[in-house]
């Protein structure tokens, strides 16, 4: 038993050797091999594409950065403020919109490739330019932080679309809330002139009214003679009253009568007399100017710089060298003992070969 054991072990450490000096026999197989594998791997990772990645960071704005947008926005216009979550959302929202990537895929991405490319079909360099373009939460939240990230073959240029694209979500977003804006103000502004409008044709009434009933009492008191205002005392020295409205009216007089019939005829408005009028008139008027005033505001911050990428990040050139030479070392081995065991079968046929 100790026998057959020590047999095996010799014949392991034989076949070890036999190994051994067949490759090294074929040793400029190996460097060959792995020579050219290396050249193969240096060829790649020089000549081939490079794709430089360009990534920005979104968080939302500040309370600063919306300040326009809530300019005028309080109890006393009826109008709510916007919050940051509501801005940030929307703009969130243009950033991720299919809408967005397909106008930047047509402006931007389509004119950057060369006419070669272009001939191929359009849904193929779609799908190449999602893999391209990404926008991806880095944050559960939704109102949280997002990432922009471009890959092209020019580090100046990732960095450029990756701006341009943030910026075409921003002028997206800010035209929305524009028009949101503006809408709501037109609105506002045609329901405070209707409430003008119904509030001046009330007055015109109201004159009228009044007008009838100054010329009544007006021919009341040139019936009974009264030209002046009258007093009426109560029969108290100290307690007199001129109770001269209404059915009493005429003792105002007949001269105040026609004074005051001459003045209301002569009169081009009432603005003057309602009440309430000039707060709606200042309503209006700030409605109005909401309604076409351009909003400057920031829908988001950058959480850091968005540099210019100094490596590419394919290939990856050591890396590949690496993968390169650990592969050509195991070719050559292959290459190696199927030189060693061709070349050994060829003697066994050879005429002169003996055992």
């Amino acid at each position: 038993m100790q026998s057959d054991t020590a047999n095996n072990q010799y014949a392991n450490e034989f076949d070890a050797f036999q190994i051994a000096r067949a490759l090294w026999s074929q040793v400029w197989v190996i460097i060959s091999v792995t020579a050219i594998a290396v050249v193969l791997g240096l060829m790649y990772a020089f000549f081939s594409e490079r794709v430089f990645e360009a990534r920005a960071y979104l968080v939302p704005p500040t309370q600063s950065d919306i300040a326009e947008l809530n300019a005028g926005r309080t109890r006393e216009f009826e109008l709510e403020p916007y919050t940051i979550e509501q801005v940030y959302r929307l703009f969130v929202r243009n950033l991720l919109s299919e809408t967005l990537r397909q106008e930047f895929f047509e402006s931007t991405y389509l004119p950057s490739l060369s006419e070669d490319e272009k001939k191929r079909s359009q849904d193929a360099l779609y799908a190449e330019f999602l893999k391209k373009l990404k926008v991806t939460p880095v944050t559960a939240d939704e109102v949280g932080r997002y990432s922009v990230i471009a890959q092209t073959g020019n580090a100046e240029q990732s960095v450029d679309w990756v701006k341009k694209y943030i910026k075409h979500a921003e002028l997206q977003a800010v035209s929305e809330i524009t028009k949101n804006v503006s809408y709501e103000a037109k609105v506002r502004a045609q329901n405070m002139g209707r409430e003008i409008d119904a509030k001046r044709e009330t007055g015109e009434a109201m004159r009228a009214d009044t007008l009838v009933k100054l010329r009544a009492a007006l021919g009341v008191a040139e019936a009974v003679g009264v030209q002046k205002p009258t007093m009426i005392f109560d029969g108290t020295p100290n307690a007199a009253t001129t109770n001269m409205t209404g059915e009493m009216s005429f003792l105002r007089g007949v001269e105040a009568l026609k004074a005051e019939i001459k003045s209301m005829e002569d009169r081009s408005s009432n603005d003057a007399f309602l009440s309430g009028l000039r707060d709606l008139q200042a309503k209006k008027s700030f409605f109005e100017k909401l309604a076409v005033t351009p909003l400057k505001i920031d829908m988001y911050r950058y959480d850091g710089n968005v540099e210019v990428p100094q490596e590419a990040i394919k290939p990856k050139r050591t890396l590949v060298v690496l993968l390169a030479l650990v592969l050509g070392l195991m070719l050559g081995v292959l290459a190696a003992l199927s030189v060693h065991h061709l070349g050994g079968k060829s003697a066994k046929k050879s005429p002169g070969y003996q055992v």
